[in-house]
């Protein structure tokens, strides 16, 4: 299901036929590391698609979405959301070798005016790794504030978008 598009790029649910591609992306060394998680099986991979599909950032919960290009629907990298009572929680990866060309920027903007239009007064949080500065940049540019909340064990960072300034 598609859940929004941009001028180069979609938000979809992922399908069980990418199982194979995203448990490779999830076991990556880099998106290892920077999300801080251990190895991830095919079985995780399946469970987390059977749970996402259909699902919209409407629905409660924690979901992860494929985004992926326009034209040929190839996997650019991931948003994940997750709807809770006070906030949205927000998620995301690029695939290593499609970063540095504005992906996060185009989707996460399309992605958050979407929010704000469906659910103007509620905030939107990432928690990011404190090393990892070119997310930190990246949330910075699109309006996010960095709280005082950090965690040292994994090292993150918290970041909020207040629903009332957005």
């Amino acid at each position: 299901m598609e859940i929004l598009t941009t001028k180069r790029l979609r938000m979809r649910n992922f399908l069980p036929e990418e199982k194979e591609e995203l448990c490779r992306l999830y076991n990556d060394p880099d998106v290892k590391n920077a999300m801080h998680w251990g190895k991830t099986e095919d079985g995780d991979v399946s469970l987390l698609i059977g749970k996402s599909l259909g699902r919209t950032p409407l629905d409660s919960g924690g979901y992860h979405y494929a985004v992926s290009f326009l034209k040929s629907d190839r996997l650019v990298g991931e948003v994940y959301l997750e709807k809770k009572a006070d906030c949205f929680l927000l998620g995301y990866f690029i695939r290593k070798e499609r970063q540095g060309k504005g992906y996060a920027f185009e989707i996460l903007s399309a992605l958050l005016k979407k929010l704000d239009r469906d659910f103007p007064d509620i905030n939107v949080e990432a928690i990011v790794d404190r090393e990892n500065e070119k997310s930190r940049r990246l949330l910075k540019k699109l309006g996010f504030h960095n709280d005082i909340y950090q965690m040292d064990n994994p090292p993150y960072v918290l970041y909020s978008l207040y629903g009332s300034i957005r």
